[in-house]
């Protein structure tokens, strides 16, 4: 674990092979190809160039595991930890997507914390490759050591020290989200199905509200750990009346929540 976290400390990147075994990288993309094609038409996230999919956790309980995959949260953690009152700080997740670029795409290299020159991890970002990620159908691209410029990749550039981050079905990558990425341009027609878990700091908003849209039998099946990572403690007070700390110490319950049919 140590090594990995100074990896991601100082390059801003770490791969962690056979995380998932093949067949269970089969049955997620089963999974996820059918709930793409089940809500596309009423999603607001609209990429002509990209199958994607946000909230596994209210998709399917078969995602939950991943939440708190113990071959990676530790590390998550440890990063996530790392300047804060004696290295120890909670986490909380921030998205859950599966995404498939189709051929043409490419993404911009861009920076999730939107701010530069972070000396520690606001956020870590987990790809788990549930397809090979090859030069030809848009792996994921970093610049390395990146996450600690004062300034941010520009439009359209290359640069000379990239990194493209292949690896096999089953693996996982793990990085800053300062640093500069993006997925590089896909050449061919080839699935590349990329599982993506993210979590920052417990005071960071999230990009979704879990609160607001975990349904209560999911919401059940999630262990104590898993509930505090979704944030279900981490709601702000109503007022000074209600309480004096902004980290709850009870597990409050969502709203009763129901996927559009």
């Amino acid at each position: 674990m140590k090594n990995h976290v100074k990896k991601i400390l100082e390059y801003g990147y770490t791969k962690i092979p056979n995380v998932i075994s093949p067949k269970e990288c089969d049955n997620l993309k089963k999974l996820g190809k059918n709930i793409f094609f089940k809500f596309k038409h009423k999603t607001k996230v609209k990429n002509p160039l990209e199958e994607t999919i946000y909230n596994l956790h209210n998709k399917n309980v078969c995602f939950l595991k991943y939440l708190d995959n113990n071959k990676i949260i530790k590390i998550v953690k440890k990063c996530l930890s790392a300047g804060s009152y004696k290295n120890n700080c909670d986490i909380i997740l921030r998205q859950t997507a599966m995404r498939n670029p189709k051929k043409g795409f490419a993404q911009q290299l861009h920076n999730d914390t939107r701010v530069s020159g972070c000396n520690f991890p606001l956020a870590i970002h987990v790809i788990y490759m549930l397809d090979d990620f090859t030069k030809y159908n848009g792996a994921t691209r970093v610049v390395p050591k990146s996450q600690k410029r004062l300034d941010f990749a520009k439009d359209k550039k290359k640069y000379k020290n990239e990194k493209l981050l292949i690896g096999k079905k089953g693996d996982a990558i793990i990085f800053d989200a300062s640093i500069w990425h993006g997925s590089s341009e896909k050449l061919n027609n080839i699935d590349r199905w990329g599982m993506i878990f993210s979590y920052s700091r417990w005071f960071l908003k999230p990009d979704y509200n879990f609160n607001k849209n975990t349904p209560k039998k999911i919401f059940d099946k999630l262990s104590i750990n898993q509930k505090r990572i979704m944030g279900f403690n981490f709601n702000p007070p109503k007022d000074e009346f209600e309480r004096s700390s902004a980290i709850s110490e009870i597990i409050e319950k969502p709203d009763n929540y129901k996927l559009p049919r």
